[in-house]
């Protein structure tokens, strides 16, 4: 387990060279529920954003049967989407202020659920976290915590370019070289290969995204990396990212603005499987497709319980 999260952190390490030379999509912070509150105190739940819709619309019909403790007392859960590094950070900030005395145990500040888009946070808030409080098991392991949700990264695109990215073995080792859609399919057109995808330092779709192209150059299966593989293969993975246009903070914003912004903004995303269903579902003329790449990850959402509240 530590080998293959000092890999990981090597990714982070690396995706952050690799942001530095790219713009980042003017996502807004996701706001929490802005219906008027409901009687009683708050259950706050910090979600990644692909649970944003799912845990506003379960929080609603939840809080319409106005819950109570067995006292009698009355409570409502409230929902906060962010980037799934971005909930990762937040934990790792409130656990620091714990520990230092800043900030008392029963802070309002401090969500009592979590979750994260992916396993791969939810090993590193594990593992971080572990960093603070040394021999203390505050954030449940991934089979501790209940599945709440699950969704394949796919590649979303048009429908007129779809064919050429579905011939494509491997199509990230094609992106190392092609810079055009022709370069991918003579019957394309000389679009230019616009890649996007989200932060991998602030989202989960962004991180699997990264590793999976570690994984895509190497042969490797993610839990095999290793730094040296990191080391060996990141010139390589640095090619693919050189065709990278922007980074979002959040998947569902990023795939909003593909579809506002139109094929010459983005020909290519690496999102989730459940936000291209979501792209054709909106009131939009243009298909998309989703193209599922031979190495890739499934997203397990999980429901972590915050036992940092003790």
């Amino acid at each position: 387990m530590f080998t293959k999260n000092r890999a990981y952190i090597s990714i982070f390490a690396l995706s952050l060279l690799i942001l530095g030379g790219c713009s980042s999509t003017n996502d807004t912070p996701y706001a929490t529920n802005t219906r008027p509150k409901p009687a009683g105190f708050e259950v706050k739940f910090l979600v990644g954003s692909a649970l944003k819709e799912f845990c506003n619309q379960a929080a609603t019909k939840f809080n319409q049967q106005k819950p109570k403790l067995d006292n009698g007392k009355a409570f409502y859960l409230s929902c906060e989407a962010k980037g799934s590094g971005d909930v990762v950070n937040e934990t790792l900030s409130l656990a620091q202020q714990l520990q230092n005395g800043s900030l008392p145990a029963d802070s309002p500040q401090f969500p009592t659920l979590l979750s994260v888009d992916g396993e791969i946070y939810h090993s590193q808030l594990i593992y971080q976290v572990q960093q603070i409080f040394p021999g203390q098991n505050y954030i449940p392991e991934i089979t501790d915590a209940p599945l709440l949700a699950h969704s394949p990264m796919v590649f979303m695109v048009e429908e007129e370019i779809a064919p050429g990215i579905e011939k494509q073995a491997n199509l990230y080792q094609a992106l190392i070289t092609a810079t055009t859609h022709q370069d991918l399919d003579p019957n394309s057109s000389v679009l230019p290969i616009k890649f996007v995808h989200t932060a991998p330092t602030r989202s989960n779709s962004g991180l699997q995204t990264l590793v999976t192209q570690f994984v895509a150059v190497s042969g490797k299966r993610p839990e095999e990396l290793t730094v040296a593989d990191v080391e060996t293969y990141q010139s390589q993975v640095q090619k693919i990212q050189s065709k990278i246009t922007r980074y979002g903070t959040s998947t569902s914003s990023l795939a909003k603005d593909m579809v506002n912004y139109g094929i010459f903004w983005a020909s290519v995303a690496s999102v989730y499987e459940s936000i291209v269903i979501q792209a054709n579902s909106s009131n939009n003329n243009t298909v998309y497709r989703a193209i599922y790449p031979q190495a890739t990850f499934t997203s397990n959402m999980r429901v972590i319980y915050q036992m940092l509240l003790g």
